[in-house]
């Protein structure tokens, strides 16, 4: 990613993993990335109400027609859609980064219906995606996007709570993880992994199958492989 942003490239870069993503670039900007972690604009778009599925077809039909979806989204700002973008490019950067990194490839550009104008430094993605694991990695428990599924706890009281509270605590069927949890009420998966890691430790909810505990995956923080090679080198030497 670091060469491609020095390179200037437009295109697509696939990383294959679990869950893996796709990164939109243009002249070495990320305009987009879409994960199958992660909720895309379409769904925390739908899933508001703001528009209908057939709105949303409607418009990528628009943009296969004519590279023009303001038809059918102008009912929406410029400047939400604008945050509305980079908040989904943000919390699809981190799912990818949270989940097993296998390997990727760079494709030519792919169609995408809603970017970033101008895109995003990679710089400025990366720090903000290490700044998040490390901010669900200093939680008092932890979890991962992918792994723990959850339940109400026994006895659990909704009086008091909130409503993104109360939403996470009516679709943790004990089957669902907070990846799960973020596509069926329509919030991103990093706000929504950093809730149910708090109401874990509250005793609002409990694990109901065991998985391992959240430690950055195995990773210490975004580093290059470099640093990480350096690093192993040295715990060998000791």
């Amino acid at each position: 990613m670091a060469r491609c942003q020095a390179d200037r490239v437009s295109g697509a870069v696939r990383i294959v993993g679990n869950p893996g993503g796709l990164f939109h670039l243009r002249d070495g900007a990320v305009i987009a990335v879409d994960s199958p972690g992660a909720p895309g604009a379409e769904t925390l778009l739908m899933r508001s109400g703001r528009i209908s599925e057939e709105d949303w077809n409607a418009a990528m039909r628009a943009m296969a027609r004519s590279g023009s979806t303001q038809s059918v989204l102008g009912t929406i700002g410029s400047a939400e859609l604008r945050i509305l973008v980079m908040a989904v490019t943000q919390d699809g950067t981190f799912a990818t980064a949270a989940g097993v990194i296998e390997q990727y490839d760079i494709d030519a550009p792919v169609d995408v219906l809603l970017s970033i104008p101008g895109g995003v430094g990679l710089d400025i993605l990366l720090r903000e995606t290490a700044r998040r694991l490390d901010a669900i990695a200093c939680l008092s428990f932890p979890v991962s996007p992918f792994r723990e599924r959850v339940k109400p706890a026994r006895g659990t009281n909704p009086q008091g709570l909130t409503t993104g509270q109360l939403e996470i605590l009516a679709n943790a069927t004990g089957r669902r993880t907070a990846r799960d949890i973020a596509f069926a009420i329509g919030r991103g998966v990093y706000p929504v992994t950093t809730e149910i890691s708090r109401m874990l430790d509250d005793g609002l909810l409990e694990i109901s199958t065991e998985s391992f505990r959240f430690s950055h995956w195995g990773v210490t923080s975004l580093r290059s492989r470099a640093e990480i090679a350096q690093s192993e080198t040295r715990k060998e030497t000791y």
